[in-house]
Order: C-alpha cells, then sequence, then structure tokens
C-alpha cells in the first residue's frame, strides 16, 4: 500500500512478515532527475514484490532508482538492499558513517559484532544457553549480503550533509541512540522530518546497549533534545502513521524513560542484581505475561534494554557497578535520585 503524503514524496508500506511492527514506511522521494527510496525492508520474497508493486504503481522501474538512503543500519531497513541493487546497480548508497563501521563488525573481523555483545551478556549475567539461541535467531543473520552491500558501495554520511531532491532540501541530523549512525532528515522550508525509528507516534523506539564502550541512553536523550529544537510540522517515521505535535510526543519518550529509571532503582533498593535479574523482574509492554514465556530475541531486546537504562545510571551516579568474579552486580550508590 501507498500514498503520496507531500507533492512527490510517497509512504511506501512495506510488509514484515512474522514480526509485530508490521509494516515498514519506506519512502519515494521523486523528481525528474532523482529517485531516492528511503529504508527497504526486511530480507523477505514478500516484502519485496510488495515494494515492486507499489513502486511500478507510482510509475518507477527499480532501475530509474538514484539512490538509496537508509537511516540506520537495523534489519528491516536494509534487508531488501541487495535485491534492490541487483535491479538498480548504479543507485548510491548513503547511510551515515558510524552504520557502515558496524556493518563492518557485523561480517567479522578481530573481536566481531557478535562475540562483543557475548562478552557483554555474559558479564551481565546472562546465561549461556540464552545467548546462543539468541545468536542462531538474530535477524542480522539473513541480512549479510545487505551489509556487504553496506561496506562495499556506501557513502558514509555525516551531521549536516545535504540531501537535494527536486524543490526538496534535506538536512541530515545525526540522531544517535536506537543505533550509533541513526540519522533523520530535517527539510527547513517546508518543516517536515524523516524521522526513521528515532520518534514514532505510539511505540517506543527501542534503546539498548549492545557494545561495552557506549551510552545509547545518554545519546537517544541529547538527540530528542536536539530534534526539539527543531521547527517541525509534520513527523514521517518508519513505523506507524505520519503524525504532528512532536513536542508532546518527545515529552512523552522522555517521561517513559525516567519512570523506567526509577523502576529499576526501586528493584535494587531490595538488594544488588545483575542486569539479567532486573531485565526479567522489569515490567515490559508486550504481549507475553512472564518472563518464561519470552522468545528468546525478546529477551535479548530487554536485556539491551536493561543495560543502557543500567549505564545511564551509573554515569549519573545514582548506582554502582560492583565486580562479583567474572560477573557485573549494580547496587545504588549514595547519590539520591531526584
Amino acid at each position: 500500500m501507498y500514498k503520496e503524503v507531500l507533492p512527490n514524496i510517497f509512504m511506501i508500506q512495506v510488509p514484515l512478515p512474522n514480526n509485530p511492527l508490521g509494516h515498514l514506511n519506506s519512502y519515494l522521494i521523486n523528481s525528474d532527475e532523482k529517485k531516492v527510496l528511503i529504508d527497504t525492508g526486511l530480507n523477505f520474497k514478500q516484502s519485496f514484490q510488495s515494494l515492486c508493486e507499489d513502486l511500478n504503481a507510482i510509475g518507477i522501474k527499480l532501475e530509474e532508482i538514484t539512490d538509496i538512503l537508509l537511516t540506520h543500519f537495523h534489519a528491516d531497513h536494509v534487508g531488501l538492499l541487495p535485491h534492490l541493487r541487483s535491479k538498480s546497480k548504479h543507485a548510491k548508497i548513503l547511510i551515515h558513517q558510524a552504520e557502515v563501521e558496524l556493518s563492518k563488525l557485523i561480517l567479522g573481523g578481530d573481536r566481531n559484532f557478535n562475540e562483543r555483545i557475548e562478552s557483554l551478556f555474559k558479564a551481565n549475567g546472562v546465561p549461556t544457553s540464552l545467548i546462543y539461541n539468541v545468536g542462531k535467531s538474530h535477524p542480522a543473520l539473513s541480512s549479510q549480503q545487505a551489509y556487504e552491500e553496506i561496506v562495499k558501495s556506501a557513502i558514509g554520511l555525516q551531521e549536516g550533509h545535504k540531501i537535494e531532491v527536486g524543490d526538496y532540501k534535506f538536512k541530515v541530523i545525526w540522531t544517535p541512540g536506537h543505533s550509533p549512525g541513526h540519522i533523520c532528515l530535517y527539510e527547513p522550508r517546508m518543516k517536515i522530518l524523516l524521522a526513521g525509528d528515532h520518534i514514532l507516534p505510539r511505540i517506543t523506539p527501542h534503546i539498548s546497549k549492545f557494545m561495552e564502550n557506549s551510552s545509547p541512553l545518554t545519546d537517544y536523550i541529547k538527540s530528542l533534545r536536539k530534534v526539539e529544537a527543531l521547527d517541525i510540522k509534520l513527523v514521517l517515521p518508519a513505523h506507524e502513521d505520519i503524525f504532528t505535535g512532536y513536542h508532546e510526543r518527545i515529552a512523552e519518550l522522555m517521561l517513559h524513560h525516567m519512570q523506567r529509571l526509577n523502576e529499576i532503582v526501586e528493584k535494587l533498593k531490595e538488594k544488588p542484581k545483575t542486569a539479567f535479574e532486573l531485565a526479567s523482574e522489569i515490567k515490559w509492554f508486550v504481549k507475553y505475561p512472564r518472563w518464561d514465556e519470552f522468545p528468546p530475541f525478546q529477551k535479548y531486546l530487554a536485556i539491551g534494554e536493561c543495560l543502557s537504562h543500567l549505564d545511564f545510571l551509573e554515569r549519573q551516579g545514582f548506582i554502582t557497578k560492583i565486580s562479583a568474579g567474572s560477573i557485573n552486580l549494580y547496587s545504588l550508590s549514595n547519590k539520591p535520585v531526584e
């Protein structure tokens, strides 16, 4: 399904099979000289067929696409890249440089992406069996060719990069948090924001810590403040519906994270705990009533989200990380939480 949401900007709903999100909003920005496709969908035949059918209905052939811009490197945004490149051989791939570097880690190296996650999770009390099961089901495994395309061909974007398509003059806004190299596109004259997964109208974007030397929640809050300072009339997100009232939505997102931080502090008043223990006790807004019923990948996401909040609290001095042998425990410090 597609619709023209602004002159020469089409929102294409790409189905995400077996995914609770339902679909990805891919955007086509069309002009005589350029045809820019923003985000692609998961690596499924059904998703590719649907995307092709909608592009054909708009009147665009795959080989006419000049640029494929990716808001970030998650599998539901990059998965169809190899299929698109097989037809649009000369299309430029545009993504933030940080996501190019992460794609290199996913593909291998001295200490690759999965090994770093495994080390971090083991240190935070995650059972080896769960780490193994997550490794087998991670969406990145079905997108290896996409990451190869990114590493081989992508142009690494930076903050302030200009993307001009017809009458639209977008500015790249670097918004790390949901991923280290997440970007939004801002059109100051039209006051529109192509937001990727940075701000969604109802779902809270997932903020997880999967790398030891990172602080994703700190980054995300700074990125929300950066976007809050812009003059925006319309937000075009990667999931759910186009929306207005971005100030109110940012306030809701900030409140959500404050509540989650306070929930963790309350749990730590009982005794020092591992990140895995905390993740199993937190109230998650998912369809599974008990932690034992969470699928492995859902547990993986919950643990990563818990770690991002623990990192934030530790950096602010509200909690302390204690080494108990090879396992990290978290306890309250003497600093009061305001």
